[in-house]
């Protein structure tokens, strides 16, 4: 009998920061592992320390400018190799459950649901694709907090399909508290998503299967000055109407995915690894996040024609063109356009579309106002409101394996791949 694994994706954990946690709080599961937690090293320079660089270098054992995949979604254009593909290559099956940046080039994958902003196909499943397109339009929407009564009836329908019934109350208070407390949003998908993988597993026994979650970075990025543990001197506050002083979403987090691990940990027909990728450190001030809510109207009063638009995490969006004129007409324009004398998107000239970011990193009032081609466009009614920047991308990660005689030492982030790999070769029968 093959032998058999899951890769916990803890996208951006700070272990550090758990630990503290610890010291106060009966977080049972994650002190069952803490003793054994390796930290990961990766890129030296910060503009290659995001989320969508660093797990293709898990995925694939290169550094980033070997993969050069360098923006999310590019996995796409990638024509090498990654360890699902070799699995699958030696006879293993495979499945996952929503690996950030990573394609469907898969033979016969038993599942497949690929992260939100990624262009790929989930696996042929009626179910898994209406996971897949549900949740995808869901997150890219999170910010404006709209959601329409098909997308609401389609969420209903997974939550029956695949919630397990010991966390309906869980999910219940995550769903109603969610209009006061936003980052309960991120933990209620992370929960279903959880409970998609676990029924899929136990229905397709796979030999790999990858669940990815990314509610801590999320909440880290946004919540960290509310840490009880990481903010005790109080130098940096958030503003009162963003979050209640005496809410910490961190330990709301972290008691989550404790929970979360019981299951993987207690499952003796599995081995388990769990990896940060890397992981976050606090902020050193405070920087307002804004996404464009209405690209078409938006662009389309700047005068700018596409084939279209490609929401992307957060602040990123990608304008694919007809024509190598209309692409460089836009970005004439785009990097020309300031509020306050500051610019509101970075923009990188790729070659055949533009990869926008909205950088404007102060608060909007309603009072201000972009002037293009005689036209006062007042901005406030195109952006919404995304957060406050707390957290801030830091090369050290965190590994944790159950099958190791020895707690690993302390490996790159490319070593990954080579130790799932050989777990398999070693072990197969």
């Amino acid at each position: 009998m093959k032998k058999k694994l899951i890769l916990i994706s803890l996208n951006e954990l700070n272990f550090d920061i758990l630990k503290k946690y610890l010291a106060k709080y009966n977080l049972k599961n994650f002190k069952k592992i803490i003793d054994r937690i390796a930290e990961t090293e990766s890129e030296k320079e910060y503009e290659k320390l995001e989320p969508w660089i660093q797990w293709p270098s898990v995925y694939t054992g290169l550094k980033a400018d070997d993969h050069k995949i360098f923006r999310l979604g590019d996995i796409t254009k990638f024509k090498g190799s990654t360890f699902f593909n070799d699995l699958e290559n030696l006879g293993f099956k495979i499945g996952a459950v929503s690996p950030m940046n990573m394609k469907n080039n898969f033979k016969n994958p038993l599942y497949f649901i690929p992260d939100p902003w990624t262009k790929t196909n989930p696996d042929k499943n009626f179910w898994t694709n209406l996971v897949s397109k549900t949740i995808s339009k869901i997150v890219i929407k999170n910010s404006e907090n709209k959601i329409n009564i098909l997308d609401f009836t389609k969420l209903i329908l997974i939550f029956f399909k695949f919630a397990n019934v010991k966390n309906y109350f869980q999910y219940v208070n995550y769903f109603f508290t969610s209009f006061f407390y936003k980052w309960r949003k991120a933990l209620f998908l992370d929960l279903l998503l959880n409970d998609i993988h676990l029924s899929l597993i136990k229905k397709k026994n796979p030999h790999f299967s990858n669940i990815f979650f990314n509610g801590i970075a999320h909440i880290q990025h946004h919540y960290f000055f509310n840490s009880s543990e990481v903010n005790q001197n109080k130098k940096i506050e958030n503003p009162k109407w963003y979050v209640g002083n005496k809410k910490d979403p961190i330990k709301e987090a972290f008691f989550l995915y404790d929970n979360i691990l019981k299951s993987y940990i207690e499952n003796r027909d599995y081995a388990i690894v769990i990896a940060t990728g890397l992981t976050q450190i606090p902020y050193d001030t405070i920087k307002f996040y804004y996404k464009i809510k209405n690209h078409p109207e938006f662009f389309s009063l700047l005068d700018i024609n596409c084939k279209n638009i490609q929401e992307l995490m957060s602040r990123d969006f990608i304008i694919n063109f007809e024509s190598q004129e209309q692409k460089n007409f836009a970005h004439e324009k785009l990097i020309n356009i300031k509020l306050n004398e500051i610019n509101l998107f970075k923009i990188e000239n790729r070659e055949n579309d533009l990869f926008v970011t909205f950088v404007y990193p102060n608060e909007i009032l309603n009072s201000d106002k972009i002037f293009y081609n005689n036209k006062n466009i007042n901005i406030k009614k195109f952006v919404s409101f995304v957060a406050i920047k707390n957290g801030m991308h830091f090369g050290k990660g965190f590994y944790y394996d159950n099958f190791s005689i020895n707690k690993v030492n302390n490996i790159s982030i490319t070593e990954i791949k080579s130790k799932i790999m050989k777990y398999f070769i070693n072990n197969e029968n």
